[in-house]
């Protein structure tokens, strides 16, 4: 009685907690399109009422669309293999239940905490998000020379390793393979040996830095005619979408087109209102859609719907439960040897989270199942690691909007909003230290900073002709 009353209380204080954020969304944060919101806004859409059905409905696959079409479907086998092992779920899902609960309530704070350690900057941002539509897009870098410069930089970086690696050949050879029964599987096999590039430099770029200057020099050649950089920008989108294909995933070239129409939309107005989330909704659903079908071969119709649903909402979700069942029911708490740095000095060998939680559910150390940031923070520090984790990762997001946002509708603001989104999403699938830097949220911004500051540091230094200092002196 005392468990279910506790498990209860779990689901009270998860649901409660996300009517807060929800209406901490709508009414103080407001509807308009940031680093913030979308972080917000998209732990709602994945882990919110989806979450609480997910578990509710014991992973049955699909249920909010087989309740809306009145069909029943099965448990998923997770639930029976936690109780297999004889762990308790219900203790397992009351802990990711208030867990859940505290990231809100942590990233709130986060928040908080930053509006009022800048409140002057922060109120300046709140107008330029107010008369956002009514501002031109304007490029306020100055020169363009170090900007057309890094991105021929980028292009060159990037063509290199696509060439040396045969990209194009790999997803050919992808998009080539025939079969009627077995196709997933040969092309599972076919991903599994060949897809991604190996070097980790190249990657880095590719997810967290490439998509940002794309952005950003398609944007500043259009506003200011550069020729040149809308070529060299242009050149760096091939390759970026090169490089998101070879992937062989239907999530990066998905994501990365969905970032180019968060740029345009971004020139028009950062309003959300319920006619653009549902217009952005029914555009992301079909991107994923069609992408999907490029990438695996699924059903046409329902079933079709089904299998994107379950991918997008409830895969999510299964990960975050494997994880809350793993520690500490099945492995004790790791407290700090999940970052390698740590468990060196604690002279422990580094075996992250993740592979644990792949052992203990599949018997693999292979398997990776990616889990919402907040799993790695529990798996490490408990309700201790999740409350700090959130309250980094509101305070992160809602720094990067006062850094870049306060100027209003400028170049440099949208592709940076453009670059977030990604490590925004991050966040969603993977722990906070790895979307800080490999997803870009926090990497990307610091380039954008440190470049805009290199540009106008040397533009102040420009030396001026003697003609010049001479009519100065005078």
């Amino acid at each position: 009685m005392q468990e279910m009353s506790a498990l209860t209380a779990s689901y009270v204080t998860a649901a409660a907690a996300m009517v807060a954020a929800a209406l901490y969304l709508i009414f103080r944060l407001r509807l308009f399109l940031t680093t913030t919101t979308m972080l917000v806004g998209s732990l709602l859409l994945i882990y919110g009422p989806a979450c609480l059905s997910y578990t509710l409905s014991s992973g049955e696959r699909a249920y909010l669309i087989h309740l809306l079409s009145g069909s029943v479907g099965a448990p998923h086998a997770i639930f029976a293999a936690i109780k297999a092992k004889g762990l308790d779920l219900g203790a397992v899902v009351t802990a990711m239940n208030f867990s859940i609960a505290l990231m809100y309530l942590g990233i709130i704070a986060g928040v908080e905490i930053v509006d009022r350690l800048i409140p002057k900057r922060i109120a300046a941002m709140r107008i330029a998000l107010t008369d956002w539509n009514a501002q031109t897009l304007e490029d306020d870098l100055g020169s363009q020379r170090f900007l057309l410069i890094l991105i021929l930089s980028l292009v060159a970086f990037m063509l290199f390793f696509s060439i040396a690696e045969h990209h194009v050949a790999t997803i050919w050879n992808f998009l080539s393979i025939k079969g009627d029964d077995d196709l997933n599987v040969a092309k599972n096999a076919f991903r599994l040996h060949f897809a991604g590039s190996p070097n980790y430099s190249y990657r880095l770029v590719l997810g967290a830095v490439a998509p940002m200057f794309v952005i950003w020099g398609l944007l500043s050649g259009w506003v200011n005619r550069s020729l040149p950089l809308l070529l060299a920008a242009s050149l760096l989108l091939m390759a970026t979408a090169i490089g998101k294909l070879e992937i062989l995933s239907k999530a990066p070239p998905a994501f990365f087109l969905i970032q180019l129409m968060i740029a345009v939309f971004l020139t028009f107005t950062n309003r959300i209102t319920w006619r653009t989330a549902l217009g952005g909704a029914c555009v992301v659903a079909l991107v994923l859609y069609a992408i999907t079908r490029l990438i695996m071969t699924i059903s046409q119709g329902i079933a079709g719907l089904e299998f994107v649903y379950f991918r997008v909402f409830e895969v999510e979700n299964q990960a975050l439960l494997e994880n809350f069942a793993t520690f500490p029911y099945a492995h004790p708490y790791m407290w700090g040897a999940n970052l390698r740095p740590v468990a060196v000095l604690m002279g422990l060998p580094y075996l992250p989270a993740f592979s644990i939680v792949a052992f203990t559910w599949y018997g693999t150390y292979d398997t990776t199942n990616p889990a919402l940031f907040i799993a790695d923070a529990w798996a490490d520090f408990s309700y201790a690691g999740v409350a700090v984790f959130s309250l980094i990762a509101g305070a992160v997001c809602r720094s990067v909007d006062a850094a870049f946002l306060v100027h209003g509708k400028t170049v440099v603001a949208v592709a940076v909003l453009g670059a977030t989104f990604i490590g925004v999403f991050t966040l969603l699938a993977t722990a906070l230290n790895i979307a800080l830097f490999s997803g870009g949220l926090l990497l990307a911004p610091v380039l954008a900073g440190l470049l805009v500051t290199a540009t106008r540091y040397f533009g102040r230094q420009r030396p001026t002709s003697p003609a010049g200092n001479a009519t100065r002196h005078k």
